[in-house]
């Protein structure tokens, strides 16, 4: 299996145990992601040591077919002074040596096939990474959307347990006071109109006597 189908696992295996735990949709999604960043960071780390590795065994092959281009030389001096056993030692050496670089070239096709796989692997992470970023962003904003026109339906309802409906006791309450104010104001009113009624009678009937009175005198 392939770096990115363990990294993909692991975050699998996270979500499935976020979506038992928690029960907060906007800290779960940002688990999701948090993971998905970590994993990420991890494969391209997986990515730069493979690629470490393959620097390391390019160096090692080349360095190893240099020494033995130096052995083939080598080989041929001898040769050329009449040393044929000197030659023979040399050129034993130099196979050692292509033999050692030829196991080397065949790590390094191993290795560049690896790497170039685990580039794809990075790349498909990547890719995957922003499009969960990019839905993240957009489930928030669907949610915080959703919870505030909840709070806003929450408010507008008509229920007993409603501020509005405590608006609408309490205007009750006022109303009711209200009226009970005017009936004892009407009430008020014709009691003092008729006591004005019976001071204008007496008013009337004392000019009356007094009239008479004057009439009476000589």
């Amino acid at each position: 299996m392939n770096l990115l189908g363990r990294a993909w696992q692991v975050v699998q295996a996270n979500v499935n145990h976020w979506l038992t735990a928690t029960e907060d949709p906007a800290q779960m999604l940002e688990q999701i992601v948090g993971q998905m960043s970590q994993e990420l960071t991890r494969l391209r780390q997986g990515v730069a040591q493979a690629i470490a590795t393959q620097k390391r065994t390019e160096r090692q092959a080349h360095q190893n077919e240099a020494a033995a281009a130096d052995w083939h030389q080598r080989a041929q001096l001898a040769l050329n002074q009449g040393n044929e056993a000197i030659a023979r030692e040399a050129l034993t050496r130099r196979q050692t040596y292509l033999d050692t670089a030829a196991l080397l070239r065949t790590q390094l096709q191993t290795q560049t096939a690896t790497i170039a796989q685990l580039k794809q692997d990075l790349h498909r992470l990547e890719t995957k990474y922003h499009h969960a970023r990019l839905k993240r962003d957009m489930v928030l904003a669907r949610l915080q959307s959703a919870q505030a026109s909840q709070r806003l339906q929450t408010l507008l309802a008509d229920t007993e347990d409603s501020p509005w409906a405590m608006f609408d006791k309490v205007e009750a309450q006022i109303l009711d006071l209200e009226a009970q104010r005017d009936v004892t104001q009407l009430g008020t009113s014709g009691l003092e109109a008729r006591f004005q009624t019976l001071e204008q009678r007496d008013r009337v009937e004392a000019e009356l006597n007094r009239l008479k009175l004057e009439q009476d005198k000589p």
